[in-house]
């Protein structure tokens, strides 16, 4: 799998479709191949944010060096989550920084958008996966020296914080992770 900053607007990215175009992928992290990957089809996912839940198509590549095929996905995505990037940060920060009530939060979201079927549990697995990856999400700030002085404290708030300032006008902190780290953000150990 591939993450890639091509299109950050979920609505668009979905009204779009298989339409939506993207530049050539190039580079094989399974064999190596430097050379272009070629368009091998597409598949259908739930992405659900904060307000609606949303049917969008991934792309998927093959190289043509050793066949392996690759998803597409786009930085709003976390791999194998149908809850977007942007929902879980929220959760996460409105949970640890912000200190609300697990029934605040549920409320919140279930209000914000009445097809979603959110409760506790899932802040208790958004918070477990947070707490058992933190020292790791924590690791990637040291690749920006330049913004990060804090590295010393790899708290949970402390970690939100990073990535709530984590500078969007240079780079797209999901891309950016999965480029420099061994596992994609927010994986399950």
């Amino acid at each position: 799998m591939i993450i890639n900053d091509f299109f950050k607007n979920i609505t668009k990215y979905s009204d779009l479709g298989k339409e939506i175009y993207i530049l050539p992928i190039y580079g094989c992290k399974f064999c190596g191949y430097e050379g272009m990957l070629h368009r091998h089809g597409y598949y259908s996912r739930n992405v659900i944010t904060r307000y609606y839940i949303k049917r969008i198509s991934i792309l998927r590549v093959k190289c043509p060096s050793c066949g392996k095929t690759h998803a597409i996905l786009p930085s709003f995505l976390i791999p194998y989550y149908q809850y977007s990037l942007e929902f879980i940060f929220e959760c996460l920060y409105l949970s640890f920084v912000m200190k609300n009530s697990y029934s605040k939060i549920v409320n919140l979201f279930n209000k914000s958008n009445p097809k979603l079927s959110f409760c506790v549990s899932n802040i208790y697995s958004f918070k477990r996966i947070m707490r058992e990856n933190k020292s790791i999400i924590n690791s990637f700030f040291t690749n920006f020296d330049d913004f990060y002085h804090n590295m010393d404290n790899p708290s949970e708030s402390s970690i939100l914080e990073k990535i709530k300032s984590f500078p969007r006008d240079i780079f797209d902190f999901n891309t950016k992770y999965f480029e420099i780290m061994p596992s994609y953000f927010f994986s399950k150990s």
